[in-house]
């Protein structure tokens, strides 16, 4: 349509409208807006303005994250739902006068004794001077957990038949109830757990609970098991944010690793092993949170210390398929000085293991440092009778090599060697039960 009809049409309808009486109405008034175009060579300069905070001086990304945090409801105290304080009962009472000897009978007598009336302090006293269940556990009645407003009881004891436990007490409607109860181990001697933190690792603004037990086997064999509980207000009961708990010799730490204000759980590792496990790689285990539970997000090792963990290290990325970096960490096997030897012979039978792994890297990879590697071994290997039964297998792979040109005609030689000196796989497999254990196929898998 052109610019004149339209016009003309635009003015026969106002003429209509006037004819009829009616009255137009006044068109809206539009401000325009100038945007800013994408110039090149132009740069835009203005202030930001600055980052929201929220009330612990956080800085927070989204302004309706601080209107939520503003929000939030405040617990209000209601008098009316814990029992009122009675000097008069006591535990012993509760329990008919006995000692109980079961966490059932146990938490069924406090269960009774605090609804009526009784306090932390006599809870206190009975377990630890008079059932002797106390310990290194405790008592105590000076967190809201549950956020109704009202201190919730926190109690970590030692049960006769199941070992230690910990329990939180809510109190609703002029009595106490056993809302939670975690039970650490199936061992009778675990300890009572200990809180390791009360805080908001989440960011959820509801505090979290990380507490943890210690079982030893014997003295120089302990572990700790942890657990972290959270009140979760939608399903009116307290769930655990890590799963079955985690088991290491160290309990979790809270540390916020990335800086995202959520607390990660850091297992540190820093038992280099023993007789029973051999070597043990040290450093750390990093626990995340995912929007519903904290999971293992990564491991972080320190740098190997003995020389059979970069031989474990090399032999893993071998089977991944990984050559090249299987035949990089052969060589390091073979050259550090600051590698340690957990065996006293190891200085002997690695090296000479890591520089037979090397040629089999070497040799699929077609890499011409192949016949460097192979004079080496020869130079090394004055008499062979003497030594370590790795020189003689690389001996055999090469000359294989050199005959067929094929990598498995090549191993075929090799297992001949393995199959008659058993100890090409019992020197590898006397490393602990938490390490590799060799089969003789895979010292040659071509």
């Amino acid at each position: 349509m052109s610019k004149v009809v339209r016009l003309i049409t635009l003015f026969t309808l106002l003429s209509l409208a006037a004819c009829n009486g009616a009255e137009m109405p006044a068109a809206p008034t539009v401000e325009a807006v100038v945007f800013p175009t994408m110039t090149a060579g132009r740069v835009i300069r203005g202030e930001l303005l600055p980052p929201l905070l929220d009330p612990q001086g956080a800085s927070l990304p989204n302004p309706a994250t601080a209107v939520a945090l503003a929000n939030l409801p405040t617990g209000t105290p209601n008098s009316a739902a814990c029992p009122a304080p009675n000097p008069n009962t006591s535990l012993e009472d509760a329990a008919q006068g006995g000692t109980p000897r079961t966490a059932q009978a146990i938490n069924e007598a406090i269960t009774h004794y605090l609804s009526d009336g009784g306090s932390v302090e006599g809870l206190t006293t009975v377990l630890s001077e008079r059932w002797g269940m106390l310990d290194s556990g405790f008592a105590r009645a000076d967190l809201d957990l549950t956020g109704e407003g009202t201190p919730d009881i926190l109690l970590s004891y030692r049960a006769p038949d199941i070992g230690g436990l910990l329990l939180i007490f809510v109190c609703a409607d002029g009595r106490y109830a056993n809302r939670y109860q975690a039970t650490m181990s199936e061992d009778a001697s675990a300890a009572p757990p200990q809180l390791l933190s009360v805080a908001d690792l989440n960011y959820d603004q509801r505090p979290d609970l990380l507490f943890s037990s210690q079982t030893c086997t014997d003295e120089d064999s302990c572990f700790a098991f942890s657990q972290l509980a959270t009140w979760d207000s939608g399903r009116g009961r307290f769930i655990n944010l890590l799963g079955g708990g985690i088991t290491a010799q160290t309990p979790p730490a809270p540390q916020d690793v990335d800086g995202d204000l959520i607390s990660e759980l850091i297992v540190q590792l820093t038992n280099d092993g023993d007789s029973q496990t051999g070597p043990l790689r040290t450093g750390a285990i990093v626990y995340d949170w995912d929007g519903a539970n904290y999971v293992r997000s990564y491991t972080q090792y320190d740098p190997p210390r003995f020389r059979i963990q970069v031989i474990h290290d090399a032999d893993t990325a071998f089977r991944e398929g990984s050559r090249r970096d299987a035949a990089a960490l052969y060589a390091i096997a073979v050259n550090d000085p600051a590698l340690e030897n957990w065996q006293n012979d190891d200085i002997l039978t690695l090296p000479a293991y890591a520089r037979y792994r090397l040629l089999l890297a070497l040799a699929d990879l077609e890499d011409p440092q192949l016949v460097d590697i192979h004079a080496q071994i020869l130079g090394l290997t004055p008499d062979l009778a003497a030594a370590p039964v790795y020189s003689e297998m690389a001996i055999r792979f090469w000359d294989a090599l050199q005959a067929t040109n094929n990598l498995h005609s090549a191993c075929l030689a090799v297992l001949e060697v393995v199959n008659a000196r058993p100890e090409a796989t019992a020197l590898l497999n006397r490393y602990g039960a938490s390490n590799h254990t060799y089969m003789a196929a895979e010292l040659c898998p071509y």
